[in-house]
């Protein structure tokens, strides 16, 4: 993708996840900000550094996604992250991951929901497209090791694929898009959709912006 291609993407996705930030924001009864601040094209090389700490507990939430464009959502937060996103949702402070509950993996569950839905309907309203999502799972485990099984078969399957960070701000000042100290959470969300589906957004996003004339 050339720097045009990844600005428009990028833009493209912020689309997508305003829509979330205001379903978070009416779900928890607090302003929230989510936004996409980097964007990348990944393969099975530069994913094997993605993981600095192989041995860290992290966070998973994996959704598939059907329709125009077909793949997998994979969302990764860090040990310190998750904590902190935890808390400010749903007020709930623990210090292991390992000890989280039926309630608490639901709040991961929710926010898998909620960015990869917010995410979209974003995109299914502005590309006039049918876009679906399964139920989210969600994986409480060692960062290298789940990444060894869970992302291995869709690297496989899915030479390159988009990699965005994710910065969810709670608590955020209205109509901004940065995080005071201490105030964001920053994942990852992978799409694991091919060079095809990236070919496919962008072409599309190109007939909307640039219709054809007859």
């Amino acid at each position: 993708l050339t720097r045009e291609d990844e600005d428009q993407l990028k833009e493209l996705l912020n689309i997508g996840v305003s829509h979330a930030s205001t379903t978070l924001s009416k779900m928890v009864g607090k302003s929230v900000t989510i936004s996409v601040p980097n964007l990348d094209i990944k393969n099975e090389r530069s994913m094997a550094v993605e993981v600095r700490d192989p041995n860290a507990i992290t966070v998973a939430v994996l959704l598939r996604l059907s329709g125009v464009l077909e793949g997998y959502v994979l969302l990764n937060f860090p040990y310190s992250a998750s904590l902190h996103l935890l808390q400010t949702l749903s007020g709930k402070k623990i210090s292991d991951l390992r000890a989280l509950d039926k309630y608490d993996r639901s709040i991961f569950q929710e926010v898998g929901n909620v960015l990869t839905g917010g995410m979209l309907k974003g995109l299914s309203q502005f590309l006039k497209i049918e876009l679906m999502q399964s139920v989210p799972d969600v994986v409480i485990d060692m960062g290298g090791a789940m990444f060894n099984s869970i992302s291995a078969a869709m690297i496989h399957q899915h030479n390159e694929f988009l990699s965005l960070d994710i910065a969810i701000c709670v608590d955020a000042v209205p109509g901004t898009f940065s995080c005071k100290e201490g105030q964001e959470a920053v994942g990852s969300m992978y799409l694991f959709l091919g060079p095809e589906a990236a070919d496919t957004l962008l072409n599309l996003t190109n007939e909307m912006i640039n219709p054809a004339h007859e």
